[in-house]
Formats: structure tokens, sequence, C-alpha cells
């Protein structure tokens, strides 16, 4: 009787733990209106496949031919009134007009190069953050 009470016991911890441990880190989570933040996607850009969209804040413009902005966190451009503390820069490279620095925007594309550039399709620019 006792080793069936120990054996049930270590059945349950062990479903315990399967069930709400850590996930293998390539389950992402989509916000409700399906818009992920830089922040969301930065520790495996390349985990995320076919179209997705993302919204940041425009920090800078560069690149051949002016085509490249980098995005950060709208969260971090608002907390620190710059766009140059952000933790991670994002890589968008868009053949569409061009959103202005402090901008707030919604990219739509996918990842390109193994996930290091984020290639927008669509630019929608939300609003411009002024402070």
């Amino acid at each position: 009787m006792k080793k069936y009470i120990l054996m049930l016991i270590a059945i349950i911890f062990i479903a315990a733990i399967v069930f709400t441990g850590p996930g293998n880190g390539k389950t992402k989570a989509v916000k409700e209106d399906g818009v992920l933040s830089v922040n969301d996607i930065q520790s495996d850009p390349a985990a995320y496949k076919g179209t997705v969209t993302i919204t940041g804040v425009v920090s800078r413009i560069s690149g051949p031919n002016q085509r490249t902005f980098m995005l950060v966190d709208t969260h971090e451009a608002k907390l620190c009134k710059s766009t140059h503390c952000a933790k991670f820069y994002l890589p968008v490279q868009a053949q569409v007009a061009l959103p202005k620095e402090w901008d707030e925007v919604n990219v739509t594309g996918s990842f390109v190069q193994g996930g290091k550039i984020f290639q927008a399709a669509k630019v929608e620019v939300i609003r411009h953050l002024t402070f």
C-alpha cells in the first residue's frame, strides 16, 4: 500500500513539473490584437515564421538608399524619453514610404537572413511621439 502511495505521489509530482514548467523557448505569445512588441521578439526573432506585425518606435533611419530603419520597444522609448537607451534594436528594411524618427509604427512583414532583419511589406504610422 505504501509503495502505491509513493508511486502516485511521484507521478503527480512529475506531471506537475511537465505541465507547469517553462516551455522550450520557441513558444511565443501574441497579444490580443495579434501585434507583437519589439521586446517580444528580442530573444529569438528567427522563431517567428511567416507574416507578423510588430509595433515600436523608429530610432534612426540608415542603410543603403535610406531603406533601413531601427525600431525600439515603445515602452522603453517612452520610459527613457530617448531612442538611444534601448536594450534591443530591430533592423527593418522597407521598400515603402519610410516613417520619421520618433514615429510609433506597426510594421508587417517577415524575418529574413535567419531572423537578423525584418523585411516590412507594410509600415503603418500610429502617431508621432514628442517629449
